[in-house]
């Protein structure tokens, strides 16, 4: 490339001094042409001047000669014709000086030329010679002691040289004059013919040895650039193809050219009677980890996991893969939907999914993940591409919904749960504009021991305006899988805080238990926002209690501690819900800022007739009193279940047993009652 670079440079500067020089050449000849031209046209001035010169010595010379005669025949008058002959000697002695030895005055240049001056001084012209005889003559003839015979005979030889010698050495020399004025205008001619042809030449040189490898270089230049041109078109075209069909983080087909390929693939199992199953791929909570690892962390764990499926699929030889939004992947491959394949092969998607990802910084992290999966087998689950991604991604939320981790093959019932989850979604953004749908019932907590009120759980209901009530176990998971439930959370802190404010003015110490999920807790700096809250509404946090869901907690533990230690400090208390259900080993819970544990009401409902949940129930209670915790019991409905968690010991206990979770205004009635007498209830209760 330097090289190239390097010779076009020597080539333009060789061919810009070559032009110079040309160019040089041509204002030369063109200077020289000038000077020549103007060098001849004043020698024919100078030559015309001369020959009105020699005309007037001829005509001096016939004047001189006439006033001889006048003179010389005595006429009146002859004093003054003698004046006018002297005058007119004098005007031809002074114009045979010029056309002699050249004049400035009279713009006459000395004669160079040899046959010139042989005209003016060698025989058998010898001009100055007869022109001096002429005027020695003429100035004879006026003596005064001339005898008149003298006089006649002067005036005889004065005519003979006037009329004979004068006037042919004068002709001689006007003829001399022009034919040298004829081969000056000749030679200019000739020299104009030179410089024409040299200038013509130059031309012809520059044309050739400049201009046409110019134009050459440019016609080569212009062709190279047509083809660089058409190239990056071509290249255009390929990087926009592949940015329109390919994702531009992991590089594998996008959404497009997956239904594109799906389509293809959907015409070569008709031609070749194979089969045919899209897989949905979606990993699990990996919104956590971006948010915990940062989105840089989260682009390499999906670029490592992308080269990990295109591997698989390749090694299979059948298929291919694309990610199609964010988390999501999905592929094509060629199997049966009876195909006893079909579990080992999402056993080893899974087990690939799940190998550990190293993550490059100070410290390496190894990160594991999980996925859930959807499948769609062609054509029973769909005739098109559409329909075949639409259901399987259909039954990867259903998977992810029942817990993630699993896989589901596409039903016809899943396209009625998903449209029903869409809904609550859309219905549920609504509602959180609209003030009446949503609102908070409070449910009490008892002392186990002394039936008194140590508390209550605010729970958030919603009164659709077309649907009536509906279920928190039906819309909450679909806030937690939409995203919305930061918004839900944050609705719920903020009516809790202002029912609790608005108690406080009543001198009311009601301890309101408010559940908040991890999705909150991984916000930034969420503690600060809780705290400021509370400051705002000018609560006691140490009248707060904040729920955290135990499976949760323990999976993002280690980004949402401080948070959880933050609060802690500031003065809020911390209980784990649905306690039992998640994987807590002893050391992590004793290292937690929580003081209180709720037991999942799936053990407590079923505790009083199965051992073995009895057993489960009493461990726990066992366990947390070990740890200096305050046991609190969730869905007590009978009297059973109550004197079961009397007699191991639990502290507290909530449920319909006790009270039904009421609105503000009944709760004000229950806590004037100051006593709670059990109940027996046996409808259930959903609580978030």
């Amino acid at each position: 490339m330097a090289n190239t670079s390097q010779n076009i440079h020597y080539h333009w500067r060789h061919g810009t001094y070559t032009y110079l020089a040309a160019l040089a050449l041509i204002a030369l000849l063109a200077v020289c042409s000038h000077y020549l031209v103007q060098g001849i046209v004043t020698q024919q001035e100078a030559t015309a001047r001369i020959v009105n010169l020699a005309g007037r010595q001829r005509m001096l010379s016939q004047r001189i000669t006439l006033f001889a005669g006048d003179i010389t025949n005595n006429k009146e008058n002859s004093y003054k014709l003698a004046n006018e002959y002297q005058q007119s000697i004098e005007q031809m002695t002074q114009v045979h000086e010029a056309l002699l030895n050249g004049s400035k005055k009279l713009q006459i240049p000395a004669p160079t030329s040899r046959s010139i001056l042989d005209i003016f001084l060698k025989p058998p012209v010898n001009l100055d010679q007869k022109v001096t005889h002429f005027l020695h003559l003429a100035s004879t003839l006026t003596s005064d002691n001339m005898s008149a015979e003298r006089q006649r005979e002067l005036f005889n030889q004065l005519k003979l040289s006037a009329y004979h010698e004068m006037l042919q050495s004068l002709d001689t020399l006007v003829f001399r004059y022009q034919k040298e004025s004829e081969i000056a205008i000749k030679q200019l001619q000739f020299y104009n013919r030179i410089s024409l042809g040299g200038m013509l030449l130059t031309l012809l040189l520059e044309a050739v040895f400049i201009f046409r490898p110019l134009l050459l270089n440019l016609y080569r230049r212009e062709k190279q650039y047509v083809a660089l041109l058409k190239q990056k078109e071509q290249e255009i075209a390929d990087h926009v193809r592949f940015q329109v069909f390919n994702d531009y983080l992991t590089k594998l087909p996008n959404r497009l050219a997956m239904l594109e390929r799906v389509q293809t693939c959907i015409q070569l199992v008709k031609h070749n009677r194979t089969h045919l199953v899209v897989i949905a791929i979606s990993l699990n909570r990996f919104s956590s980890i971006n948010e915990s690892l940062g989105h840089e962390n989260g682009d390499r764990l999906l670029i490592e996991l992308a080269n990990r499926l295109n591997q698989f699929v390749d090694q299979k030889c059948y298929g291919f893969v694309g990610r199609i939004v964010a988390d999501e992947f999905a592929m094509a491959i060629d199997i049966s939907k009876s195909s006893a394949e079909i579990p080992q092969l999402l056993r080893q998607l899974s087990a690939l999914i799940h190998m550990p990802i190293s993550l490059p910084g100070p410290q390496t992290q190894d990160v594991q993940l999980s996925a859930s999966f959807g499948l769609a087998f062609y054509p029973d689950d769909g005739q098109t591409p559409y329909e075949l991604m639409l259901h399987a991604n259909q039954a990867m939320r259903t998977a992810k919904t029942e817990g993630g981790e699993n896989f589901r093959i596409f039903s016809p019932t899943m396209t009625s749960q998903i449209s029903r989850r869409s809904w609550i979604e859309q219905h549920l953004r609504h509602a959180l504009h609209e003030q009446g749908q949503l609102q908070l019932v409070y449910q009490p907590k008892v002392d186990l021991q002394t039936y008194q009120l140590m508390g209550v759980e605010a729970l958030l209901r919603w009164n659709h305006p077309e649907e009536g009530p509906l279920s928190p176990a039906e819309f909450i998971p679909v806030a937690e899988s939409s995203g919305l439930i930061l918004e839900v959370g944050e609705w719920v802190l903020i009516q809790a805080f202002k029912q609790m404010a608005k108690w406080q003015s009543q001198n009311l110490a009601i301890k309101v238990a408010v559940n908040i999920s991890v999705k909150q807790l991984l916000k930034e700096n969420i503690s600060q926002s809780i705290i400021a809250m509370a400051g705002r509404t000018r609560i006691n946090p140490a009248m707060v209690q904040i729920e955290i869901t135990e499976d949760h907690m323990m999976e993002n533990l280690t980004q949402i501690i401080n948070e959880l230690k933050m609060l802690e400090k500031f003065g809020f208390e911390l209980a784990i819900d649905d306690f039992g259900t998640g994987h807590s080993s002893l050391a992590r819970l004793r290292n937690l800022p929580v003081k209180y544990l709720k037991i999942d009401r799936s053990f407590v409902s079923n505790a009083p007739h199965d051992h073995k949940d009895a057993q489960l129930v009493a461990a726990i209670i066992d366990m947390g009193h070990s740890l200096n915790k305050v046991i609190i019991a969730e869905g007590i409905e009978t009297t059973q279940q109550m004197e079961l968690l009397q007699t191991l010991g639990c502290e507290q206990g909530q449920g319909f047993l006790f009270a039904k979770p009421l609105k503000p205004e009944e709760l004000m009635k229950f806590v004037h009652l100051n006593q709670i007498n059990p109940t027996p209830y046996t409808s259930e209760s959903q609580a978030i």
